[in-house]
């Protein structure tokens, strides 16, 4: 059996992929650049995405309305961008989140401190994942929080 030429692939396809991954993170820090340009946020992007892994983005707004998601989000949940603006993310909450969960995200919010935690989450077709999420509180020119920033990423059920 001969696997030759398959073992090139192999090799050049992990370049492959790793590219796509930091070109798609290129084209979301341009997306998120013209947010920054139209909220005058003061917030790092680039750092933030290049030093996170992430699959999902979410944007809300200081009243946790969704304004934009990235395209991971809609491979992660089934949701698209057009559904979700301005719906909130309890849209992606069922029976299995966790209450704790969700009250630390509160706190946090309202301390305007970052948040990091892990919850059972539902898909659009109603199946379970976990997300893990991090968010982010961001700060316009004022000092004052009008957004978060949500970087999600799915792990396995337990």
């Amino acid at each position: 059996m001969k696997r030759g030429p398959l073992l090139s692939w192999d090799i050049y396809s992990e370049y492959f992929f790793k590219l796509i991954k930091t070109l798609r993170k290129k084209q979301e820090v341009e997306r998120l650049n013209k947010f920054q340009s139209k909220y005058h946020w003061d917030f790092q992007i680039e750092e933030t995405l290049f030093k996170n892994e992430y699959k999902a983005i979410v944007i809300t707004d200081k009243n946790q309305n969704i304004i934009w998601v990235n395209d991971g989000f809609k491979d992660m949940t089934g949701y698209s961008l057009s559904f979700l603006k301005n719906k909130s993310p309890r849209i992606l909450q069922g029976e299995k989140t966790s209450k704790e969960a969700l009250q630390y995200i509160r706190t946090q919010i309202s301390q305007e401190c970052v948040c990091e935690t892990s919850m059972v989450n539902y898909r659009k077709d109603g199946s379970e994942y976990m997300c893990e999420i991090k968010i982010f509180p961001i700060q316009n020119k004022n000092n004052s929080v009008e957004h978060y920033i949500a970087l999600e990423n799915e792990s396995l059920l337990n």
